[in-house]
């Protein structure tokens, strides 16, 4: 297992919906989600590297500077496969979609809800995990 994080006590984990949701504009509870997370100073946004590419390949190209301005903030942590133990324990989890593994690899790491909306997805991978739903 990884070291324990050095950011934020409390923060939540958005998944590649939650990223081109608030980046389209589709969701206006991912964009203050992520808003409010920013201004209080309080909370860490960690996306998972995975969601990030998804999000960035889902999402017209004119939209894509919105989250690499995201990813550029303070509070935001991008959570990277930088080794083949982690990316042994995500493939672990047993589900073919990489980014739905990651996502739920960080979800238990760092015990955050993760912002999505594909609650019993992450849920069938680990009933452990914190789920807060888009609407």
């Amino acid at each position: 297992m990884p070291a324990p994080h050095t950011f934020g006590p409390s923060g939540r984990i958005l998944d590649t919906s939650a990223l081109a949701q608030a980046a389209t504009g589709k969701s206006i509870y991912a964009r203050t989600l992520i808003e409010l997370a920013l201004a209080s100073g309080t909370n860490t946004l960690l996306i998972p590297v995975t969601a990030y590419i998804q999000a960035l390949a889902n999402i017209p190209q004119d939209l894509r500077w919105t989250l690499m301005l995201l990813t550029t903030s303070p509070g935001v942590q991008l959570d990277l496969i930088d080794d083949r133990e982690k990316a042994h324990e995500i493939a672990d989890l047993g589900t073919p979609d990489p980014s739905l593994a990651h996502v739920a690899w960080c979800g238990l790491q760092y015990g955050w809800p993760l912002v999505t909306d594909r609650g019993p997805d992450l849920v069938q991978v680990s009933p452990d995990l914190q789920i807060e739903s888009l609407p």
